[in-house]
């Protein structure tokens, strides 16, 4: 599945966070917490560090699994782990101090900065921020990934790309948006990336353990992430996440991401940042990229922070994010029970013929067939009958609608998927 398609699949499947109402004396929180997720940890489906804070005040933080299997690494709560689009508030806030220190302006064109842009003239600022610019999310192929690029590089790639649409006209999550909107950072401040981020935010923080990794360059003890095969988990494709600068490239821990949502929340960045990024109250942030998950909720009325990173996907990681604020809230919540679905083999002709594209959440999914499965880009789906297949990493339970024996959707829990066509490769 593609990473955009990815998280806004998450949202409508799983849902928002529940609102926070806290009631719970913290000296239970711990237990019941860890009472709950008991049966995730035991079935090797929890794979990272989750931390819950009231305040500045940190009232539960474990970490589970490894982060390296191959060298046996357990996860502890410093071990930095990539935060995919959860990098994207920490470049708003970066970009927000260049705005109010008036080294540039909202309204600021592109071509201020980048000589022949494409559309760079109706292009600004503004639209780079809030995905409106008509850059496409996608500025590499999957192959592409492990490539190491910088700020200028990834400009040169979106030169290339015609826009999706005239800019100011439509939206689209655009990843490739913000790592224009780095370069315009860049050039406008004489400033790197990697020196904006130190001096606006890590610096002024005292944080250690995010870090954004420049091109070809690993992140000293960092965790490694993990996918699902028709055999088990296993190590996922190795990435050079120097493509998703300012979108998706930072290497962080639960602390430090609460110690700049705090900073934010008590406006010690500035007045933009806070009022792009607080709405009503709250923090939301979600990412997800190369089976690295992480997210943060805050609530002003509680006071409340959930943080958790995670080297694999599973259903687990988000039924962690609905449930862990009931449980704050006092709620008697019952146990989790732990998909244990029996897989089959199925010949690849019939897999083959369920190969297509298929439409979910208003956008164009491609479905292959290899090694026994199904795959939506990099998100498999395990065969349980002729028909039936098991998603690992939401815990969903997909169908194949057959009409006159030749598949037009799929239901996935709940969710209808339409068949477009075959695949254009």
């Amino acid at each position: 599945m593609h990473r955009t398609q990815i998280a806004v699949f998450a949202w409508l499947l799983l849902g928002a966070a529940p609102v926070f109402a806290w009631q719970i004396d913290d000296s239970t929180l711990a237990s019941r917490i860890d009472t709950w997720v008991a049966p995730f940890v035991e079935a090797g489906h929890l794979s990272g560090t989750l931390l819950v804070a009231r305040g500045d005040e940190i009232l539960y933080e474990q970490s589970w699994g490894l982060a390296d299997r191959e060298q046996k690494r357990g996860f502890t709560p410093d071990t930095p782990a990539c935060i995919a689009s959860v990098t994207k508030p920490v470049t708003i806030i970066m970009a927000a101090r260049l705005i109010a220190d008036e080294v540039l302006a909202l309204n600021d064109p592109v071509s201020k900065w980048l000589d022949d842009f494409p559309a760079g003239d109706q292009m600004q600022v503004r639209h780079l921020l809030y995905h409106r610019s008509g850059i496409p999310h996608r500025l590499t192929k999957p192959d592409e990934e492990n490539v190491p690029r910088t700020a200028a590089d990834m400009v040169e790639l979106a030169r290339a790309m015609p826009l999706d649409f005239e800019p100011g006209k439509g939206y689209q999550y655009s990843s490739g948006g913000f790592a224009v909107l780095v370069r315009v950072l860049e050039l406008a401040s004489g400033k790197s990336y990697e020196q904006l981020l130190g001096e606006i935010v890590l610096e002024p923080l005292a944080i250690t353990d995010t870090v954004h990794p420049g091109p070809g360059v690993e992140v000293a003890n960092a965790a490694r992430s993990y996918t699902w095969s028709a055999d088990g988990q296993k190590r996922a494709a190795d990435m050079d996440y120097s493509f998703l600068i300012g979108a998706g490239s930072l290497f962080s821990t639960p602390r430090d991401l609460l110690a700049i949502s705090r900073a934010l929340v008590k406006d010690q960045f500035s007045q933009q940042a806070k009022r792009r990024l607080l709405r009503g109250g709250k923090l939301g942030w979600n990412g997800i990229t190369n089976h690295f998950r992480a997210w943060l909720e805050y609530d002003a009325d509680t006071d409340l922070t959930i943080v958790m990173v995670a080297n694999q996907m599973t259903g687990a990681n988000d039924l962690v994010r609905q449930v862990v604020p009931r449980i704050a809230a006092g709620e008697q919540v019952e146990l989790p029970t732990v998909p244990r679905p029996e897989f089959v083999s199925l010949p690849a002709e019939l897999l083959g013929r369920y190969a297509g594209q298929y439409e979910i959440a208003g956008s164009p999914m491609p479905l292959r067939a290899r090694d026994g499965a199904l795959f939506a880009n990099d998100w498999i789906l395990l065969p349980t009958s002729r028909t039936t297949f098991h998603s690992p990493q939401d815990y969903g339970s997909v169908t194949v609608v057959m009409e006159d024996g030749q598949p037009v959707a799929l239901d996935w829990s709940g969710m209808q998927c339409r068949r477009l066509g075959e695949l254009e490769d």
